[in-house]
């Protein structure tokens, strides 16, 4: 079982090596144990192991982010300087979404990138693991082994049996995330990171800083902006997330999105680039053949790790949870992932499950050696202290058979995905739309066919926010400037660097 969510994203320029929430390793040293804050707050900087032209650095903060007391968690963090420093506009905070994506390795990875060679000039580049994510007091919840059996789960039940499996390992679950991770479980909020984005700000001694963020950075950056207008610099936020959307709402939506655009990506298929349909097959019906093949009969795949012996394989088996939660990870860019699930169904038609497990591996934060990440770890507890959840199986049962007649590949999916929250063992406040009074215009940006961030949310907190513009990016996938669009990303630069924002209306076209 794999939760669907917003946080989603999939590589979409080789030049950058690109790598969404889901997908980055976390390579991270375990932090749980307690220090002492410094007074006054400080971050040491030394140079990077894996990039020695850029800073690392770290800064304790307090686990109660309400109550400050002695007890304090580590958060790492990352910074390229401006190259211009005389020409230097202050720091810019980088996000790559989530919850769960790693902004150092993010930072890294951008600031070499061309996306952003005028901004890094201006800049100071910062990221940092938010809270309970790789390096910053990882949240982790199973033994490596287990996680293969929480994916492993039917994600769509249709029999007792499978009901069963579903219910016990999402149990198993948060019962690891409860017994592993003590208090620091009632901490992970983005409440929380706020509060440590304002510590990270006070900490560099910036009076205002800017923001560039995506998918679940814009949660972050809106909420930031809601509760610290006043230091708010340029924020651009890509991939707008709603803060007054619930739970149920969010997976509505999210269904439709992903159901669209596996469509829209099925009508793409021609002869000459979609062999696994079979003579006389539409696309769609081949697809679905091809995934009740898994739901009855999974597919042995036969693999490596450097874990293994040498010359030793390993066996795999890709069933309903396996393949769609592969099918799901390409959905989220039309330019890279596409294609490359075009290439992993081809295979499994000819009975090569290896390129549609390697979609899955890419999601689920599973790396060459076979161990995950703690992406599904920290997601899922942000999530669920975020906002207010339903605590019966029913209710979620519920939800899945209303989805599941308008979106009969993602409506389940997506109902079920949210299951974790049902037993979590605390919950956040309703949902509540951002006003930031007194903050600086914000630039946000929707894709018009996002399926995991819809347009219309970008829509919606333009009006909450009232003073906020909006680019519109006329394309496929999630969020825009990372596609390396040149209209985008001309208007993301202007904003940046000069203040300027796009006239009413604006429209990018993909």
């Amino acid at each position: 079982m794999t939760q669907l969510g917003e946080f989603r994203k999939f590589p979409r320029r080789a030049s950058i090596a690109l790598l969404g929430a889901a997908v980055v390793a976390a390579g991270s040293t375990t932090e749980t144990a307690a220090t002492t804050t410094p007074r006054p707050i400080t971050i040491s900087w030394s140079r990077c192991k894996e990039a020695r032209a850029l800073q690392c650095g770290r800064l304790s903060v307090p686990l109660d982010t309400t109550n400050p007391g002695k007890e304090t968690i580590s958060l790492a963090l990352v910074r390229a300087k401006a190259r211009i420093p005389k020409q230097r506009l202050g720091v810019l905070f980088v996000n790559p979404g989530g919850p769960g994506g790693s902004a150092v390795d993010f930072a890294q990875q951008i600031a070499d990138s061309d996306l952003i060679t005028n901004i890094r000039d201006r800049y100071d580049i910062v990221g940092w693991d938010p809270r309970g994510v790789a390096r910053s007091s990882p949240v982790r919840c199973l033994a490596n082994d287990d996680y293969t059996r929480f994916y492993g789960a039917d994600p769509t039940p249709d029999n007792p049996a499978e009901t069963a499996e579903l219910i016990a390992v999402s149990k198993l679950f948060v019962a690891g995330c409860v017994k592993r991770n003590g208090v620091l479980l009632q901490h992970v909020s983005t409440a929380d990171t706020v509060a440590d984005m304002e510590r990270i700000r006070v900490a560099l001694g910036e009076d205002k800083v800017s923001l560039l963020g995506f998918s679940y950075g814009t949660y972050l950056g809106s909420r930031y902006a809601d509760r610290y207008p006043n230091r708010v610099g340029r924020f651009v936020l890509d991939g707008v997330l709603d803060p007054a959307v619930g739970a149920d709402d969010r997976v509505r939506l999210q269904a439709a999105g992903f159901e669209r655009d596996l469509t829209d990506f099925l009508k793409t298929c021609g002869r000459s680039t979609c062999t696994f349909p079979q003579s006389g097959e539409t696309p769609v019906v081949a697809f679905d053949r091809l995934m009740a093949r898994f739901e009855t009969t999974p597919m042995e795949v036969r693999t490596s790790t450097r874990r293994a012996p040498l010359g030793k394989s390993v066996f795999r088996k890709i069933g309903p949870g396996e393949a769609m939660t592969g099918v799901l990870a390409a959905l989220y860019n039309v330019e890279a992932g596409w294609p490359r699930l075009r290439d992993a169904l081809n295979a499994v038609g000819r009975g090569d499950g290896r390129g549609l497990l390697a979609l899955f591996d890419l999601y689920a934060d599973r790396d060459s050696n076979g161990v995950y990440g703690n992406v599904s770890d920290s997601n899922a507890a942000v999530n669920c202290s975020d906002l207010p959840s339903d605590h019966e199986f029913a209710d979620y049962e519920r939800l899945a058979k209303e989805l599941d007649s308008k979106f009969p590949h993602f409506g389940a999916f997506a109902a079920y995905s949210a299951l974790l929250c049902a037993y979590w063992p605390t919950g956040g406040p309703p949902p509540k739309a951002v006003r930031a009074v007194g903050a600086p215009p914000i630039l946000l940006v929707g894709t018009t066919r996002d399926p995991a961030t819809p347009y219309v949310w970008a829509t919606a907190v333009q009006k909450e926010l009232g003073n906020a513009a909006l680019l519109t990016y006329d394309g496929d996938g999630h969020t825009a400037f990372l596609t390396g669009n040149r209209c985008v990303g001309k208007v993301v630069e202007a904003y940046l660097l000069a203040g300027t924002l796009p006239a009413p209306g604006t429209v990018c076209d993909a």
